[in-house]
């Protein structure tokens, strides 16, 4: 089991199993616009984007699975969130989120132990135990981390709630610590995708070092590769040529795009299996490719 202190944040030296290693699986980027060409197999339909909170959970707990399958122990994700407890809705935790830091945190905290949940091993009908812990010493930067211990070491999961750059140090002690038993960075308090302090912090030299002083996250990336951890399960949300975007990725399945049809009110995927996060201009290609119209509001041309 883990033993907990507030402390040392530390795992006591059990048994740490890690899961045995396949071969990993390859994304095959498509276009979803375009017809495919005949293939021997059934090809698999792109991931839809989740519609409620029971079905993002499940999504995301079945890229942990697949990933640990392949050998993968240290995951990332970033969810969306629900506006309280008992709303279903999900929403975007980005600029168009109101409120703060805390309000993220106590819309995410639940979510974590949740996951952990559905991704711990319940042994002769008992479930584990949840312990949370707040990382914040100030108390208001909205940061913890869940433990879940099962009755077996091996099964214990760990998961940070909203970590910031500053708990890269906890990351690597607990990490350090875990083994072979998972660990989940949810909704990490950078940002996922890149802006100009991110590319100058890639630059080498003297360029880079100052990229990264000033908040670009090149450094923290390589270091959080260095320790193995893995994008699993990401949603991001945005606005292309009047059409809500959404762009997911699942373990192994690489991104999925998909634009919102205002007439039907379903998604409806432009690109899937890519290896790489589709930028705003291939979104922007793919919806004209796609003949998808220009919309002033995503409530446009709707009798």
């Amino acid at each position: 089991m883990l033993a907990l202190t507030v402390a040392g944040l530390a795992f006591n030296a059990g048994i740490r199993t890690a899961p045995s290693p396949i071969t990993a699986r390859v994304a095959v980027p498509t276009l979803c616009a375009a017809p495919a060409a005949p293939v021997a197999t059934t090809a698999a339909k792109p991931l839809k984007p989740p519609a409620n909170v029971d079905e993002m959970l499940q999504q995301a707990a079945k890229a942990v699975d697949l990933a640990r399958a392949d050998g993968k122990n240290r995951f990332i994700l970033r969810l969306f969130l629900p506006k309280d407890r008992e709303e279903a809705n999900l929403y975007p935790p980005d600029e168009s989120w109101e409120g703060g830091i805390m309000q993220l945190y106590y819309a995410c905290s639940p979510l974590v132990q949740k996951l952990l949940r559905k991704l711990s091993t319940e042994i002769a009908g008992v479930p584990p135990a949840f312990n949370e812990q707040r990382l914040d010493e100030s108390g208001v930067d909205g940061e913890s981390v869940w433990f879940a211990q099962s009755n077996k070491p091996q099964d214990d999961c760990v998961g940070f709630v909203q970590p910031s750059t500053e708990r890269l140090e906890t990351i690597r002690k607990l990490s350090a610590d875990a083994g072979g038993r998972p660990m989940l960075l949810v909704n990490p308090q950078w940002k996922e995708r890149d802006d100009p302090l991110d590319a100058l912090s890639r630059k080498g030299g003297l360029l880079g070092a100052l990229g990264n002083f000033m908040g670009g996250k090149a450094a923290l990336e390589a270091a959080l590769d260095e320790i193995g951890f893995v994008n699993t399960y990401v949603l991001a949300e945005y606005v292309c040529r009047g059409s809500r975007i959404c762009l997911q990725l699942a373990y192994p399945e690489g991104w999925t795009a998909s634009y919102r049809n205002p007439e039907t009110d379903g998604w409806v995927a432009l690109t899937s299996g890519m290896e790489r996060r589709p930028t705003y201009q291939e979104i922007e290609e793919a919806l004209i490719a796609a003949d998808v119209p220009f919309r002033f509001t995503e409530f446009d041309n709707i009798v």
